[in-house]
């Protein structure tokens, strides 16, 4: 795959276990949270294009067949970590290194005993981190994943990523905005983050490109260019677009609204690249590690299993 001239377009399903809990909400039901991974690929595959799928421990079992499948297909497949539905109080991006250490080891221990495959990609839920988050997922083995959504401010759940940098980028081990040296890649989920500066309460989201959104096309199209524009400003090699969803959606109702959206979605990202005269490619975490390396002259001695 070739950088210069392509727009990669990279597409994340959270996986959580079905039935309602205070602070995490899954699907109603079991069969909802089994067949919604499915209809996504099916989707995607129309456009001949795959996910990246992060699936939390406690719902591991139940997709133990689902996982097998979307790895066969080419899919990669990650740890979805919310400490709630571990029996934990709080957030991710509550603890300290220590307990978080804990946490994280946890879910990559049940997840990898359920799946009977190595994990490599993480998503923190919520997107709760704090500064020892990347050093602790480096330190656990993950190589790639997803934690961050830019302009994004929630103290509640620890999601603060005001200012944070909106690109893929190896990540710092000290300091979770900044882009850093650790083997670790960060890929944050394409967020209009220049809009939090214009806001005066404590809590927002930016928009995003969160497919299940139901005016997600309206500013998608204005949204990818400026993406694009920042890449070329900063002098990224890497161009990236990131979109994401979760199995809560209901992908596969016979009236679902999601899978003509998604489509229209990938038609407006062939249509922004064609201004461009970029070739539109997919793209998994791990793939995208092995070019952002590539770009920096980093060799890969041995490949590495997406899980």
């Amino acid at each position: 795959m070739r950088s210069e001239d392509s727009l990669y377009v990279v597409f994340t399903m959270d996986c959580l276990p079905a039935e309602v809990r205070e602070e995490v909400h899954g699907p109603e039901r079991w069969d909802k949270a089994v067949s919604a991974p499915l209809a996504f690929a099916q989707a995607l595959d129309q456009e001949g294009f795959g996910a990246s799928y992060f699936i939390a421990p406690e719902a591991a079992a139940r997709l133990r067949d689902v996982a097998a499948e979307l790895a066969e297909a080419g899919c990669e497949l990650g740890v979805l970590c919310h400490p709630q539905l571990s029996g934990y109080q709080s957030y991710l991006g509550s603890y300290g290194y220590e307990r978080q250490r804990e946490i994280v080891s946890l879910a990559r221990k049940v997840w990898t005993d359920e799946l009977s495959r190595p994990a490599a990609a993480f998503r923190s839920g919520f997107f709760s981190a704090n500064d020892y988050t990347f050093h602790v997922l480096c330190m656990e083995g993950f190589q790639q994943g997803s934690c961050s959504l830019p302009g994004r401010m929630d103290n509640d759940q620890c999601s603060m990523w005001f200012r944070s940098y909106p690109f893929p980028h190896h990540t710092d081990p000290l300091d979770r905005m900044a882009a850093g040296t650790m083997e670790y890649l960060e890929v944050p989920v394409t967020s209009d983050y220049e809009a939090a500066a214009y806001v005066s309460y404590e809590t927002y989201t930016p928009p995003h490109l969160r497919i299940e959104e139901p005016d997600v096309h309206d500013y998608a199209h204005d949204l990818i260019e400026r993406q694009l524009d920042r890449m070329e400003e900063e002098g990224e090699e890497l161009r990236v677009v990131h979109f994401t969803t979760s199995n809560v959606t209901d992908w596969a109702g016979p009236e679902t609204p999601h899978v003509e959206r998604l489509l229209n979605l990938c038609a407006t990202v062939r249509e922004v690249a064609d201004e461009r005269d970029l070739t539109v490619r997919w793209s998994s975490l791990q793939a995208l590690h092995r070019l952002a390396d590539e770009l920096l002259g980093v060799g890969w001695e041995e490949e590495m299993d997406a899980g």
